[in-house]
Protein backbone atom coordinates (compact mmCIF):
# COMPACT_ATOMS: atom_id res chain seq x y z
CA UNK A 1 0.00 0.00 0.00
CA UNK A 2 1.30 3.44 -0.97
CA UNK A 3 0.17 6.81 0.35
CA UNK A 4 -0.01 9.63 -2.21
CA UNK A 5 -0.47 13.23 -1.01
CA UNK A 6 -3.45 15.14 -2.35
CA UNK A 7 -2.34 18.76 -2.15
CA UNK A 8 -3.70 21.95 -3.66
CA UNK A 9 -1.06 24.54 -4.57
CA UNK A 10 -1.09 27.89 -6.35
CA UNK A 11 0.76 28.01 -9.64
CA UNK A 12 1.38 30.75 -12.16
CA UNK A 13 1.38 30.09 -15.89
CA UNK A 14 4.05 31.60 -18.16
CA UNK A 15 1.61 34.37 -19.13
CA UNK A 16 1.17 35.37 -15.48
CA UNK A 17 -2.22 33.81 -14.76
CA UNK A 18 -2.56 32.32 -11.28
CA UNK A 19 -4.31 28.99 -10.92
CA UNK A 20 -4.67 26.08 -8.57
CA UNK A 21 -2.87 22.80 -9.11
CA UNK A 22 -5.14 20.27 -7.45
CA UNK A 23 -3.29 16.94 -7.18
CA UNK A 24 -6.54 14.97 -7.13
CA UNK A 25 -7.78 16.61 -10.34
CA UNK A 26 -4.40 16.18 -12.07
CA UNK A 27 -4.22 12.48 -11.16
CA UNK A 28 -7.82 11.99 -12.33
CA UNK A 29 -7.08 13.65 -15.68
CA UNK A 30 -3.78 11.85 -16.22
CA UNK A 31 -5.05 8.32 -15.50
CA UNK A 32 -8.11 8.94 -17.69
CA UNK A 33 -5.96 9.70 -20.74
CA UNK A 34 -4.54 6.98 -23.00
CA UNK A 35 -0.80 6.37 -23.22
CA UNK A 36 -1.04 6.82 -26.96
CA UNK A 37 -3.56 9.61 -27.33
CA UNK A 38 -4.66 8.98 -30.88
CA UNK A 39 -5.10 5.25 -30.38
CA UNK A 40 -7.37 5.50 -27.34
CA UNK A 41 -7.43 3.39 -24.19
CA UNK A 42 -6.94 -0.37 -24.22
CA UNK A 43 -9.22 -2.52 -22.09
CA UNK A 44 -6.35 -3.11 -19.64
CA UNK A 45 -5.80 0.67 -19.38
CA UNK A 46 -9.50 1.20 -18.69
CA UNK A 47 -9.48 -1.41 -15.93
CA UNK A 48 -6.32 -0.02 -14.32
CA UNK A 49 -7.55 3.56 -14.66
CA UNK A 50 -10.87 2.70 -13.04
CA UNK A 51 -9.12 1.19 -10.02
CA UNK A 52 -7.21 4.44 -9.45
CA UNK A 53 -10.30 6.58 -10.13
CA UNK A 54 -12.35 4.53 -7.64
CA UNK A 55 -9.62 4.96 -5.02
CA UNK A 56 -9.66 8.73 -5.70
CA UNK A 57 -13.41 8.83 -5.12
CA UNK A 58 -13.02 7.01 -1.81
CA UNK A 59 -10.09 9.17 -0.68
CA UNK A 60 -10.89 11.41 2.23
CA UNK A 61 -8.62 14.14 3.45
CA UNK A 62 -5.26 14.79 1.91
CA UNK A 63 -4.01 11.24 1.23
CA UNK A 64 -4.77 8.74 -1.52
CA UNK A 65 -4.09 5.14 -0.53
CA UNK A 66 -3.26 2.88 -3.47
CA UNK A 67 -2.42 -0.79 -3.70
CA UNK A 68 1.11 -1.30 -5.04
CA UNK A 69 -0.12 -2.39 -8.48
CA UNK A 70 -2.39 0.66 -8.76
CA UNK A 71 0.37 2.97 -7.56
CA UNK A 72 2.77 1.58 -10.17
CA UNK A 73 0.16 2.16 -12.90
CA UNK A 74 -0.52 5.73 -11.74
CA UNK A 75 3.21 6.46 -11.47
CA UNK A 76 3.79 5.18 -15.01
CA UNK A 77 0.98 7.36 -16.33
CA UNK A 78 2.24 10.47 -14.48
CA UNK A 79 5.77 9.93 -15.76
CA UNK A 80 4.44 9.62 -19.31
CA UNK A 81 2.15 12.67 -19.05
CA UNK A 82 2.64 15.83 -21.11
CA UNK A 83 2.10 19.26 -19.56
CA UNK A 84 1.29 22.63 -21.15
CA UNK A 85 4.15 24.49 -19.47
CA UNK A 86 7.05 23.99 -17.09
CA UNK A 87 6.81 25.12 -13.48
CA UNK A 88 8.29 24.24 -10.12
CA UNK A 89 4.79 23.32 -8.89
CA UNK A 90 4.25 20.79 -11.66
CA UNK A 91 7.66 19.25 -11.01
CA UNK A 92 6.82 19.07 -7.29
CA UNK A 93 3.50 17.39 -8.13
CA UNK A 94 5.33 14.75 -10.19
CA UNK A 95 7.87 14.15 -7.43
CA UNK A 96 5.23 14.03 -4.68
CA UNK A 97 2.88 11.56 -6.37
CA UNK A 98 5.51 9.22 -7.81
CA UNK A 99 7.68 8.68 -4.74
CA UNK A 100 5.13 6.61 -2.83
Amino acid sequence: MKAVPLKKVVTTSPNGVDGELDYKDYIKTIVSMPYEGQKGLTIDEIRSSMRVLQALEKASGDVLDLEDQDFDYMKKKVNAARFNFASAEILQFIDDVTKG
